[in-house]
């Protein structure tokens, strides 16, 4: 199979959908198992991260990830 618009083939999509789908399922586990976030924004974080994918990863990491609950 390639894809003749971008001019790749599937030896090179696996290259950039493997290390995609790796940091999704980190970034799902670190959110699972992070005591910072409550549980109605960790619920959030996840939906989040598995509609948006790697935005919210990227975004998950640079803003989400050490902020502790505000009281």
């Amino acid at each position: 199979m390639n894809l003749s618009f971008i001019n790749i083939g599937t030896t090179e999509m696996a290259f950039l959908i493997i290390p995609t789908i790796v940091i999704v399922i980190y970034t799902i586990y670190h959110i699972i198992n992070n005591d910072n976030i409550p549980g109605h924004r960790r619920i959030f974080w996840i939906l989040s991260v598995l509609l948006l994918n790697f935005i919210a990863c990227l975004f998950y990491w640079w803003y989400g990830k050490g902020k502790t609950q505000i009281q």
